[in-house]
Formats: C-alpha cells, sequence, structure tokens
C-alpha cells in the first residue's frame, strides 16, 4: 500500500508542476478516453473504461504524463462446467499508470501511438499495460479528437477452485489467484 501512495504522490506531483498553459510547442496537455475492451484469450470477459490523463506535451510530437481510470468490468464464470474453475464478481478496477503518446505529425490529421503502464490500485492491485495505435483529429491548436484500437494485457484477481472439502460431498473451497487476462481495446478520446 505505501508503495501505492508513493507512486499516487508522484502522479500528482508532475500533474501539478505541468505548465498550465497548452501549446502545440510544450505545455500541459490532458487527454480524456472512452472505450469497450472486448476479452481475448482465457478470459473472455468485456469491459467498459473510461480514463484521464495529465502530463506535459514536450513539442508537437511527444507527450508524457500519468493518469487513471475506471474499469467496469462484468461478472465472469468459466463456461461449461459443472463448477466453474474460476469466477470474478462484477466490480470496478482502478488502473494508475505513467503514459507517453507519439504523434507523427503537425498535421490536422495525424497518426499516433499510445502505451500506458502501472498498476491496478484496487482489488489486490495487479499490472496494467494498454498501446494502443489511433488517428487525431485537430479541432484547433489546443484541442483534438482521436480514435484508437489497442491491446491490453493485465493481471486480474479471480476466485479459483482449490478443493472439494470431503471425498462424500461437493462443498469445496476457493481461493484468490491473480491471471494475465489480455483484450482489444476500441477508444475515442478527447484532448484539451
Amino acid at each position: 500500500m505505501r508503495k501505492k501512495a508513493i507512486f499516487l504522490a508522484a502522479c500528482m506531483a508532475i500533474a501539478l508542476c505541468s505548465n498550465a498553459q497548452s501549446s502545440s510547442n510544450g505545455g500541459y496537455k490532458g487527454f480524456i478516453d472512452v472505450g469497450y475492451s472486448i476479452g481475448v484469450g482465457d478470459y473472455e470477459f468485456g469491459r467498459f473504461e473510461v480514463s484521464t490523463s495529465q502530463g506535459y506535451q514536450f513539442n508537437p510530437y511527444i507527450f508524457l504524463g500519468v493518469g487513471a481510470g475506471l474499469h467496469f468490468m462484468s461478472s465472469y464464470e468459466t463456461k461449461g462446467m459443472d463448477i466453474p474453475l474460476d469466477v470474478r464478481d462484477s466490480q470496478v478496477d482502478i488502473p494508475v499508470f505513467a503514459n507517453i503518446r507519439c504523434n507523427f505529425s503537425k498535421k490536422k490529421v495525424s497518426p499516433f501511438v499510445d502505451v500506458k503502464g502501472g498498476t491496478y490500485v484496487t482489488n489486490n492491485g495487479g499490472l496494467y499495460v494498454n498501446a494502443s495505435a489511433g488517428c487525431r483529429f485537430a479541432i484547433n491548436e489546443k484541442q483534438a479528437v482521436s480514435f484508437s484500437v489497442g491491446y491490453a494485457s493485465e493481471k486480474l484477481e479471480f476466485e479459483s477452485f482449490d478443493r472439494f472439502l470431503s471425498h462424500t460431498s461437493m462443498d469445496y473451497t476457493r481461493r484468490p489467484t491473480k491471471y494475465d487476462t489480455e483484450a482489444i481495446t476500441v477508444k475515442v478520446g478527447f484532448e484539451f
């Protein structure tokens, strides 16, 4: 918990120390993204996501900042089994992350890549990484709308089947276990 508090304090300090004036040459920049993740791999469950990043735009090409999000995850249960091996209740997970974004041109329409990496601060933590590519459409010098598709890799906690309590009963126990999950992300963003 102490590491998480230090990380959050560092994130706030970076955001507060950023220049409050935004321009295409450098200064404070903020992003808001809304999207949906389509689960792939062993754990195919979707989730709705909202996130924000705040930081410093060094030049028209490079942004570096920190952020946080809300991931609304539906319940999950291993399919096709009388006793599911893994279950997860519907819940909200909150990732905090470092964010780097690279624009490939200064034009009104520009492709970009975006990488977020951090940890969840809820539900016993877990790794959060999201890499995406998309296109940015400038509204004016300070604002733009973007569309992106990406890949997310996360370490999330599930309740896993542990053991039967006896040889004559179907009663069983579960234990918390962290598993790697993957998703394809589709997002719409606004920068200011």
